[in-house]
């Protein structure tokens, strides 16, 4: 399953040591689209009184909302919410009827907004056959496509044509339009860049903990019972900068089955093209497994569950003080609330469904 920046269940997070001075913020939903499921703006299956295959993220831009129906195998575009494009799988392929092309659009899934009237799609290519060729065994490709329904270009791992992405973890666009791909390859975390279809920066899991624990601690680790793997790698919305978040556990020794305990975390971060790390959280040993996310270009979110279904993101500076204490009011049943996530620049968004109603809500 892909990973997504949704709602975690998790304990309050201790205070890390002397915090500077914070503030309080709670943002209230606003709405920003609205539609009917099942008439002819919005089609998702029903099964027993329940909506299916809803994309995890939608993209929102000013007064544009995109989706994807997968089983339709469609993606729609609204302004204002008045239907100006939809997009079908035969529109894309590179002849009518040819579904076999490397850039057709096959089964969308999420979809995050550019920065240049443009917007990303997760396309999924089920598998042919008992073909094992990297491009017929089935996959992942982004598609980006213009306001005007115009597909710009495809991409696929390492930006080749006919690599796929085995599992595409999170995707979305910085401030000057490069796609950045977190996904696993051979078991193993990868932090792409894409300026246009040309793989630019690449950060694999070794650099990762590389960066977050040096030699010496990796042989001190070994002789203490204790591993070290990447959790994240994020990068920030100006594009110039790349979370680390590594964690160190501790093996039961003693246990046949070799368990593991977690002994504390280390976040850092980088600037591109530098060999320098900025420690950011040193030793954090709060055993609950939260999401370490930046936020905007110089922050750092924590996000944790509260009760009645509000959620709240603990922001820190880079020196790792607490500026901010957010807390998202997410009204009405949880039960109607599908997704919260939060895009790179640092907005956050929601899906619910309300009775036979698809909303889309901007958290101000």
């Amino acid at each position: 399953m892909p990973l997504r920046i949704t709602l975690v269940f998790a304990i309050l997070i201790p205070l890390f040591g002397a915090c500077a001075r914070f503030r309080t913020s709670t943002l209230k939903p606003e709405k920003v689209f609205a539609a009917t499921i099942g008439s002819d703006k919005v089609h998702f299956p029903n099964q027993n009184g329940i909506y299916h295959e809803i994309p995890s993220r939608v993209g929102v831009y000013k007064d544009w909302v995109a989706f994807s129906e997968p089983s339709e195998k469609t993606i729609k575009l609204f302004r204002s919410g008045k239907l100006e494009v939809t997009i079908k799988a035969q529109d894309t392929g590179k002849g009518k009827g040819d579904s076999k092309a490397l850039d057709a659009l096959r089964v969308p899934g999420r979809i995050m907004m550019g920065t240049n009237d443009d917007f990303f799609v997760e396309n999924y290519i089920p598998p042919e056959g008992e073909n094992k060729d990297a491009s017929s065994r089935g996959g992942y490709k982004i598609l980006q496509f213009d306001f005007k329904g115009k597909l710009l270009r495809s991409i696929g791992r390492k930006g080749l044509a006919e690599l796929v992405f085995e599992n595409l973890l999170w995707f979305d666009s910085d401030t000057k339009g490069y796609l950045w791909v977190l996904y696993r390859y051979l078991d193993e975390l990868h932090l792409d860049r894409y300026e246009g279809s040309r793989l630019a920066y690449e950060y694999r899991q070794t650099d990762c903990e590389n960066a977050t624990v040096d030699k010496k601690q990796i042989e001190q680790l070994k002789s203490r019972n204790s591993i070290v793997h990447c959790e994240y790698i994020y990068p920030f919305y100006s594009g110039e900068r790349i979370m680390f978040a590594s964690r160190i556990d501790r093996i039961d020794s003693v246990s046949s089955q070799k368990q593991m305990t977690l002994a504390y975390r280390v976040v850092k971060v980088k600037n591109l093209g530098e060999a320098e790390n900025k420690t950011v959280f040193d030793r954090l040993a709060n055993a609950e497994d939260h999401p370490y996310l930046p936020q905007g270009n110089s922050n750092i979110g924590i996000w944790q569950n509260l009760e009645n279904g509000r959620v709240r993101i603990q922001r820190y500076s880079l020196d790792g003080d607490l500026t901010n204490s957010i807390v998202l009011d997410i009204t009405g049943l949880q039960r109607q609330w599908r997704q919260v996530w939060e895009t790179l620049s640092g907005d956050f968004y929601g899906i619910r469904i309300f009775a036979d109603q698809f909303e889309v809500y901007r958290f101000q």
